[in-house]
């Protein structure tokens, strides 16, 4: 039964509804009646009652002020306001209390039964609510460590789904990073891969997690950190004393010997820079990863500090950056003849270089085939056929005894990819033709008109060819080529916007912006903050 208490200074009307309607008939009883405010507070505070019927206009306390107060001592009471006075200022005082209803006098049985049976619904919606939350929240410490964990990610991922709320979520969580500059290091496992295949799972996670211990075991007090394994890298993130980089460094480095002496295995590690705030971790993560990633071209150091100029001076100085865009160009565009030249021009740069160390040739074979995954990949045309393509190739080359064997296998992915990109996305030749002219002419002006007199067919032929083969607009379409090599253009911090934007093909610098915006939702500047993270 749920409780109703009755709380009116006029008594007809208080035994009225106590006494001639059926209460029980709904599963409620009248566990008390007042016949002032403050008698009726005293009431409410001893029956606890789910519902309760509250006149306005009462000695002592009046119903309003009332509420306010069973709101104060967090009485969980639905209170139904009767008033003899149609005011649209008690009816708005009342919605602010969060009145269940209003009723206004004279009010019949059926008036008062039917909002004392909505009060009861919202009681019981309102109390399932608290219990469901009351459960969760029972459970919530068996999942902290997961959903931090999960947050963490997200972090390194800039992708945080409400980084507004930063700070309160790291609080939340209890993680033991603060309002200070931050820095990531990233351990890495060498040869994990034959590592996994030659344990259990089970087994690799107890090294893992030993790995973990041990890094704990020399915590130093002035460097608090969080541990987060992300795939199969231990991430340390640390937001302590880090005005003194090179202590910091020197305090890693100490963590990597510590690794060294105490497992058989071996291990490289990266440290991103500090940046000012937690919040852009990720752009320290990355660097760290850079460093991780580029390693082979560093020397023999097992702890390597982010520095952009090294970097740009090796990886950089030897990958054929031009050659690569030109050839995944000729890749987009279909052009197989074009491909073959573009595969031979990017091998050039090494073929006539003896002294370079064939692990570099493969990091940059590699490097190669993560281009085309992630182009194939953009182009949606990534399938599970292709992704197995691939990581065969990867394999291969890392298997390669011989430069040219490693060159075949390059020619022979593309030569996949191409038929992949024939066997689902057949095209008009004309419209192939088309293409062509704008990948190859994109940074001149160019309208319809001037593509259809190259193809010596009609403007209005090759838009509705566009339309039809492309589900586009020629000028949508130009756009949209143009955007995307103007945002592979702002990863150089050499260019300035402009010089990119007269390079693709704009001669007006504020359309050039607008159109940016449209296309990638980022303004130029904001998207050039978004990938230069080292």
């Amino acid at each position: 039964m749920y409780k109703l208490a009755i709380i009116d200074d006029e008594h007809e009307h208080v035994n009225g509804v106590k006494d001639y309607i059926p209460w029980e008939r709904y599963e409620i009883e009248v566990c008390g009646v007042a016949y002032n405010g403050r008698d009726g507070l005293e009431l409410i505070k001893e029956c606890r009652p789910e519902i309760a019927l509250v006149d306005i206009q009462m000695p002592f306390i009046d119903g309003l002020s009332l509420i306010e107060e069973v709101n104060k001592l967090g009485i969980n009471t639905q209170m139904i306001i009767m008033s003899g006075h149609d005011d649209f200022e008690y009816a708005r005082q009342a919605i602010k209390l969060k009145a269940s209803n209003y009723l206004l006098k004279p009010c019949s049985a059926e008036e008062i039964i039917q909002a004392v049976l909505k009060a009861k619904n919202t009681y019981l919606e309102e109390s399932n609510k608290k219990s469901l939350i009351e459960q969760y929240q029972s459970v919530f410490p068996q999942y902290i460590n997961l959903l931090k964990e999960k947050f963490l990610i997200s972090l390194l991922d800039n992708n945080l789904q409400n980084p507004s709320s930063f700070f309160r979520d790291i609080s939340s969580y209890g993680i033991n990073l603060t309002d200070n500059p931050c820095c990531a290091a990233v351990f890495r496992l060498e040869d994990k891969d034959r590592l996994y295949t030659q344990s259990t799972s089970r087994e690799f996670d107890f090294l893992i997690i030993s790995i973990i211990e041990e890094i704990k075991k020399v915590s130093a007090d002035k460097y608090p950190f969080e541990l987060v394994i992300k795939g199969n890298d231990i991430v340390l993130l640390s937001s302590g004393e880090l005005a003194d980089y090179e202590a910091f460094v020197v305090y890693i480095q100490k963590i990597y010997h510590r690794l060294s002496e105490v497992f058989e295995y071996q291990f490289t590690v990266g440290i991103g820079q500090v940046v000012s705030t937690p919040l852009f971790i990720h752009k320290s993560y990355s660097q760290a990863l850079a460093v991780l990633e580029n390693s082979i071209f560093l020397g023999e150091k097992k702890v390597v500090v982010y520095d952009d100029r090294i970097l740009e001076e090796s990886f950089h100085y030897l990958y054929p950056f031009n050659e690569e865009k030109k050839l995944l160009h000729a890749i987009e565009a279909g052009d197989v003849s074009a491909i073959r030249e573009e595969v031979d021009n990017f091998f050039a740069t090494f073929e006539q270089c003896s002294n370079i160390d064939n692990n570099i040739l493969k990091k940059i074979g590699i490097t190669l085939l993560n281009s085309m995954m992630r182009f194939c990949s953009e182009k949606n045309l990534y399938n599970d056929a292709l992704h197995q393509l691939i990581f065969s190739s990867f394999d291969k080359i890392i298997k390669a005894v011989s430069f040219e064997s490693m060159k075949a296998e390059i020619n022979r992915t593309i030569d996949k990819i191409i038929e992949h990109i024939h066997s689902t996305a057949p095209i008009n030749k004309l419209v192939q033709l088309a293409l062509n002219y704008i990948h190859q002419n994109y940074a001149r002006e160019i309208s319809l008109k001037t593509v259809a007199d190259e193809l010596f067919i009609s403007a209005s032929y090759l838009s509705f060819l566009f339309k039809q083969e492309l589900k586009k607009n020629f000028v949508d379409y130009l756009n949209n080529y143009r955007i995307n090599i103007a945002r592979e253009l702002f990863k150089d911090p050499r260019l300035k916007s402009y010089e990119i934007a007269y390079q693709v093909g704009f001669q007006d610098e504020k359309y050039f912006y607008k159109l940016f915006k449209k296309y990638t939702g980022l303004t130029p500047s904001q998207y050039r903050e978004s990938v230069q993270v080292f």
